[in-house]
């Protein structure tokens, strides 16, 4: 992890495939997924994916509408198979967004935790840990969403 002038890079590399589920046998035994996830505070991040042919670079634009309503922007670019139609890519990325909206729709309480003492966490939610440090940080908290 690299802190940044405006929030931090989480740069890391995994076997496990960024391929929707039925595509996961296209994947090339041994690659490396290289994963850059870049955080701006407060509000946006982007993730970009290597895959075998090229980069896919998802950006997310989180702007809040209310204390408890936020529309999130979310373009999607890529540089491999560019003649190839991009509804299968939005798609899945649209499931993804969908089954991350149901969670978050269920959580309680609903305001994130900036006191991490109040969760309890794993090695995976190293990116998660510093992201709320920094809103901390920023005066971010409880009091901008009651």
């Amino acid at each position: 992890m690299t802190f940044t002038e405006g929030g931090f890079t989480a740069d890391y590399v995994s076997s496990v495939s960024n391929l929707p589920h039925g595509y996961k046998h296209l994947s090339p035994p041994g690659f490396q997924w290289r994963r850059l996830f870049q955080a701006w505070l407060p509000f946006t991040v982007k993730l970009s994916v290597t895959f075998p042919n090229g980069m896919l670079h998802i950006l997310n634009a989180a702007s809040p509408i209310s204390a408890r309503k936020t529309r999130v922007f979310s373009p999607l670019c890529r540089n491999f198979d560019k003649d190839a139609p991009l509804e299968e890519t939005l798609a899945f990325n649209h499931q993804v967004f969908g089954e991350d909206k149901e969670i978050v729709e269920e959580l309680w309480p609903e305001d994130l935790p900036i006191n991490l003492a109040d969760e309890v966490h794993i090695a995976g939610d190293k990116s998660s840990i510093t992201y709320r440090k920094l809103l901390a940080k920023l005066g971010l908290g409880r009091s901008f969403t009651s």
